[in-house]
């Protein structure tokens, strides 16, 4: 038969150092006797009714003779998971402890034990007591010899009060729990809450930020494409005025520099219709260095006078294909970052330099890749970047500068259009001491043999070819009149598409080629009149014009590859070739086109 399972609330502890007196507690609990006899009488008596085996109450009890005993099993019992819950200790225990040092002993290690000091003699007054062990509501005194019935009552009621401290504590802790688990529930859920609603005012910031950018840049593409229209008419003079044999070298050499001003000018118009989305990549052949050096000049400018601009160039940089533009806004807005990083001044550095990676070198380095490669540098002495801010650097939108003081986007910017050219970025930086941004782009070599070009010094000629000159700028209109009479056209022009079709009805019969601008008032664009008058003469020439690129308006379906186009602004020698081009019914891929 399995032993009874003794409830935790039924441990009884007595500490007393005679034999005699642990007898009786057993006398008392029954321990080792039957249950019969004037006991059973009294606990019926005190119980208010008989009380079978089966139904009386359990104690399991365990005796010591020292007060150091007792500390070792009160400490083994806890470390076990079963503590007691009542200990009746008798005062006087020589040569150790007595019963008040033992009792405090005890509630060092059981705070909750419940104690009954048993004593014969007034050894200590009630007031002496409290002063050892202060005010307490875990004691009780007990005189000898004791009564069994009152030893009994105690047991029951002291174990059933430490059983109820437990439970009560127990319960509290339970409900602690639920508290901590429901705090850190609403915690979690006010933690995403708040993070929904910073991502949300993230997302309304770049939203906003994007339609400001979005309104920028259709001011940028339409103020760029009116600027084109107007270099056309300065570079369309210039060239003309630069062919007149009669002006004296002063004034040759001052078209000269007015010409190449207003080149100057096409390339930041560019870089205009690049920033609002007008200019798509326009790739060529490029010496590296010789980017950086031009760019070095406009730089200068851009930097404040305490900053010392170096550039060194290496040898046998391979060339690249690239827009020229786009590597310069890269160079102009990292040296503007770098210009922001030393407030009190300090050193640029550009440098070029040749790589070749394998397949194992490029898997060392992140975004790299086998072959040949162009690469340079932009370096500063300026405050550095923090290890947490690196991994966001090319985020769209995001800047440390003060609100209103960056929109967010150079770095970005930068970073799409070395990938456009299919290279790469690595940034290095220590806090403090600066930070190095290094662009590698792939080496790409041109072709052993380029179709032949017109130049400046040989223009093609026309052969009394009459052209019908279709554009709203009435400048502009003019000085494409008169530069095609100069090289021997016949010209006949029209101010908008519905003008066009008034002149075709008394010129059509001697119209070579039409000239029209892309987009024009009164409600006819120039794909929409090409392809009128077209339909009654198929062996009309065309080209088109316009201050965006050819390839914006493929992509918008107004052109394909192949038509002419001729991008604004050009010269009078672009003019002549392209007009020439076309009328010879050469394909407008052709070098000789531009």
């Amino acid at each position: 038969m399995s032993d009874p399972i003794i409830p935790l609330h039924h441990r009884i502890l007595v500490v007393d150092d005679q034999v005699a007196i642990h007898d009786d507690y057993r006398k008392v609990f029954h321990l080792g006797a039957d249950h019969s006899g004037p006991m059973d009488e009294a606990e019926a008596a005190f119980f208010g009714e008989a009380l079978t085996p089966s139904t009386l109450p359990v104690f399991e009890l365990d005796f010591v003779f020292q007060g150091e005993e007792a500390l070792g099993k009160v400490e083994a019992a806890v470390s076990v998971g079963r503590p007691y819950a009542l200990a009746f200790i008798d005062m006087r225990m020589p040569p150790g402890w007595d019963g008040l040092e033992t009792a405090l002993r005890l509630w060092a290690v059981c705070p909750d034990l419940q104690v009954v000091i048993c004593t014969a003699h007034s050894d200590y007054s009630w007031e002496e007591m409290l002063a050892r062990i202060g005010s307490t509501d875990r004691l009780v005194l007990l005189k000898k010899p004791f009564d069994h019935l009152e030893v009994l009552q105690l047991a029951h009621s002291l174990t059933e009060k430490w059983r109820l401290l437990e439970e009560g504590r127990a319960h509290t802790a339970e409900l602690e729990r639920r508290v901590e688990e429901r705090t850190h529930e609403l915690q979690t859920t006010n933690e995403k809450l708040q993070a929904e609603m910073a991502r949300r005012a993230v997302v309304e910031e770049a939203l906003r930020q994007a339609q400001k950018m979005e309104a920028v840049g259709q001011l940028a593409g339409g103020i760029a494409h009116d600027f084109n229209n107007l270099f056309s008419v300065i570079r369309g003079y210039a060239g003309l005025l630069a062919q007149d044999k009669s002006l004296s070298a002063n004034a040759t050499a001052a078209v000269r520099e007015m010409d190449e001003a207003a080149d100057r000018a096409t390339t930041l118009t560019r870089q205009l219709l690049t920033f609002s989305r007008k200019q798509v990549m326009t790739p060529e052949y490029l010496q590296l260095n010789d980017v950086l050096g031009q760019t070095g000049q406009l730089l200068r400018r851009v930097i404040r006078e305490d900053i010392a601009l170096e550039v060194e160039v290496a040898e046998n940089v391979p060339e690249i294909r690239g827009d020229r533009a786009m590597l310069e806004q890269i160079l102009l807005n990292l040296a503007v970052n770098a210009r922001d990083a030393m407030p009190q001044g300090g050193r640029l550095l550009i440098r070029s330099a040749a790589f070749e990676f394998s397949a194992a070198d490029a898997a060392q380095r992140s975004g790299a890749r086998a072959g040949r490669f162009a690469a340079f540098s932009v370096a500063d002495t300026g405050t550095g970047i923090t290890p947490e801010i690196l991994p966001r650097l090319f985020e769209p939108f995001f800047t440390t500068r003060d609100v209103g003081k960056g929109t967010g986007l150079g770095l970005a910017s930068t970073f799409g259009i070395v990938q456009q050219h299919g290279g790469w970025i690595e940034v290095e930086s220590t806090p403090g001491l600066g930070a190095t941004f290094r662009i590698f782009l792939p080496a790409c070599s041109p072709p052993a043999v380029e179709a032949p070009r017109d130049t400046p010094d040989s223009p093609p000629s026309g052969r009394q070819e009459t052209i019908l000159v279709v554009e709203d700028e009435t400048a502009l209109r003019t000085a494409v009149r008169l530069a095609l009479q100069c090289y021997g056209y016949r010209v006949v022009t029209a101010t908008s598409g519905v003008d066009a079709l008034t002149v075709w009805q008394e010129h059509a019969a001697e119209i070579d080629l039409l000239l029209t601008d892309m987009v024009m008032p009164d409600g006819i664009s120039g794909p929409e009149l090409a392809t009128r008058l077209l339909s009654s003469k198929p062996n009309l020439k065309v080209i088109y014009s316009s201050g965006y690129s050819k390839e914006l308006a493929m992509r918008e379906g107004l052109l394909d590859d192949t038509l002419h186009f001729l991008p604004k602004p050009y010269t009078p020698v672009k003019l002549a070739s392209a007009v020439r081009h076309c009328l010879d019914g050469k394909s407008p891929a052709s070098p000789a086109a531009v």
